[in-house]
């Protein structure tokens, strides 16, 4: 008699037009699949023996400052630019400061490290006061961090539209437009803020993003997920989505909690 456990599973996902199809594969072989729709989010528990719990699809909702920062990085709002005068690991000082409380916050900033030869870095600005720049880190075009910037090195900030940063909370609250941070927040036991996995058929309307989250802690009702311009809760950033998942997430140590994210650009 074989008490064998049976192997983990693995997740298959082709973007569509309108969606994509998700598909849970073991050994080789297709299980199960799911069409996502337009804008569907959907969650499910990978267990330590590789047993499943399907969270089932809910709809992400964009919020507020969302659709502004789509919009100023469409119609190309204004940028900044200038020199530093100080620099960091997570800030960067332009000279002559007067800048408007967050008016760059969700956008990034672009800077050299040495020569003109040396790739520029980037940080995605969580908030600004009048005189610095907070950033999340200095990142680099492979997602790793990146040199700081010398403090007197030229810079520009430009909006973007760049939310791939996932984060999830037991808070039990409704989604809501005007909603600027995820309350509780989770940043222990596997769960904290994470960079999620980008992939999108040219020519299709919507792109998809998937994080799983190694789950080393006990969260018994994961209840909500957002999706932030910057990677860690400390830089904050702009939470561009907002979702409640169709049903909590009850995870222990030992889980894998993976979430899909599609999000479909209207015509």
């Amino acid at each position: 008699m074989n008490f064998s456990r049976p192997a983990r599973p693995r997740f298959g996902l082709t973007p569509l037009d309108d969606g994509a199809i998700l598909q849970r594969i073991r050994g080789g072989r297709i299980e199960d699949s799911l069409r996502l729709g337009p804008n569907h989010v959907h969650a499910v528990i990978i267990h330590a023996d590789g047993s499943t719990t399907d969270l089932g699809v809910s709809q992400n909702l964009l919020t507020t400052a969302g659709r502004d920062l789509v919009a100023a990085a469409i119609g190309q709002a204004t940028a900044k630019e200038g020199a530093f005068t100080a620099a960091d690991g997570t800030s960067g000082t332009p000279s002559g400061g007067g800048m408007t409380t967050d008016a760059y916050k969700g956008w990034r900033v672009y800077c050299p490290v040495t020569g003109l030869t040396t790739p520029p870095v980037y940080g995605n600005v969580g908030s600004n006061s009048a005189t610095v720049l907070t950033v999340d880190k200095w990142w680099n075009a492979a997602d790793g961090t990146a040199t700081t910037p010398a403090a007197t090195n030229g810079y520009i900030v430009l909006p973007a539209v760049m939310a791939r940063h996932m984060a999830i909370t037991e808070n039990s609250g409704v989604a809501a437009a005007v909603d600027t941070a995820l309350t509780g927040e989770i940043t222990t036991g596997g769960c904290g803020r994470a960079t999620a996995t980008y992939a999108h058929t040219p020519g299709a309307a919507t792109f998809t993003l998937i994080k799983s989250f190694s789950v080393s802690a006990s969260f018994p009702a994961v209840h909500k997920m957002g999706l932030f311009t910057a990677s860690t809760l400390t830089a904050a950033g702009i939470m561009v989505f907002e979702t409640v998942l169709n049903t909590d997430a009850n995870v222990i140590s030992g889980d894998t909690l993976q979430i899909t994210e599609t999000v479909t650009l209207s015509g």
